[in-house]
């Protein structure tokens, strides 16, 4: 039977707890939206460093709850190993230390993302369907929900949404759609980005969103607006694209944000609205403003590299979300 599951190693898991083994007591006095992160301007800032952007590859933009009380992300703590979901949350008014969320750290599973209601979680995952099922290595989506103060067993999402293929990056609506991308086959390129529709309580059959927007090459990691009027992604030049949706339903042709992202060769990717709307998070390898390196490193180099800089493989960033808007074709409304 297929499975999707990659199960973390324990020397893996071991490193992750003792890096977030700090007391309260241990971390900074962290209190208020965001952290208490002062919020960024126009220009691309790194966000809380030293705390959720860190030497580690980070691997998906903060997704905080709906009431602003807790924050969860994806990390590698070994280069390209598996990752671990973690998680921040305000206790008597202070923000507590990174933790492993209860329902991850067995298995590699990671880009956690809020239904609307604020009471589940979508995330990617290789954890395998069925408990002793062979690794195939793809990846699927699971849910999992609110149990009174904690959370219960993630299940997973199906095979209606769910492929042989990879889906990756999940991102909500406002109704509850789910938009994504895959591997799966009859798509336009590489990777593509899909919609499924929620409705009576359950997900439809994906729909691919056809031209513009998907190529012969890949479109990943998309962010969809709460009221779907437009859509955020990766394309294959590692820059950030943004569609707007128009009147007639059909999608705009795709803008390039990288001259707005300060773009210089990086790779910008999992790009996520704050709950409020004002920032816009995403992630990148851009080393503090300097060109990714061309040359392939080595794992040794690059983390000496990243932590002389206090800067690894994947870093948070934020930007004021004014500069969505000011990217939408003229006359469009």
């Amino acid at each position: 039977m297929r499975q999707t599951g990659y199960h973390l190693g324990i020397g893996v898991l071991t490193l992750a707890l003792a890096i977030l083994c700090c007391t309260q007591n241990d971390f900074p006095l962290l209190q208020g939206p965001y952290l208490g992160q002062t919020p960024p301007g126009t220009t691309p800032e790194l966000f809380a460093p030293g705390i959720m952007t860190t030497e580690y590859h980070e691997h998906s933009s903060p997704a905080f709850s709906a009431d602003g009380n807790d924050v969860y992300w994806s990390v590698f703590f070994n280069f390209w190993g598996p990752q671990v979901i973690l998680y921040m949350e305000l206790e008597n008014g202070r923000w507590t230390p990174p933790r492993v969320a209860p329902f991850s750290g067995q298995y590699s599973d990671g880009n956690p993302c809020f239904t609307p209601d604020g009471q589940k979680i979508i995330f990617e995952s290789r954890r395998p369907t069925h408990e002793g099922d062979p690794y195939t290595g793809e990846t699927d989506f699971w849910i999992v929900e609110r149990d009174g103060s904690g959370w219960g067993e993630p299940r997973h999402l199906g095979w209606t949404v769910n492929s042989d293929k990879w889906e990756r990056g999940p991102s909500t609506s406002a109704n509850g759609n789910l938009y994504f991308c895959s591997m799966r086959e009859g798509g336009y390129g590489q990777m593509d980005l899909y919609c499924s529709t929620w409705m009576d309580g359950s997900y439809t059959e994906p729909e691919n969103l056809g031209p513009p927007i998907n190529t012969a090459g890949y479109e990943s990691w998309p962010f969809i607006a709460p009221d779907e009027s437009y859509i955020l992604y990766e394309s294959d030049s590692g820059a950030l694209f943004v569609s707007f949706r128009k009147e007639d339903g059909s999608w705009s042709e795709p803008v390039s944000m990288a001259e707005t992202l300060n773009f210089a060769g990086s790779q910008d990717r999992f790009p996520l609205l704050s709950n409020d709307g004002k920032v816009l998070f995403f992630v990148s390898n851009r080393w503090l403003g300097n060109r990714y390196p061309d040359t392939r490193l080595s794992l040794e180099e690059i983390k000496a590299r990243a932590k002389s800089l206090s800067n690894g493989l994947g870093n948070m960033f934020w930007v004021d979300a004014s500069i969505i808007g000011k990217l939408k074709p003229d006359g469009q409304k």
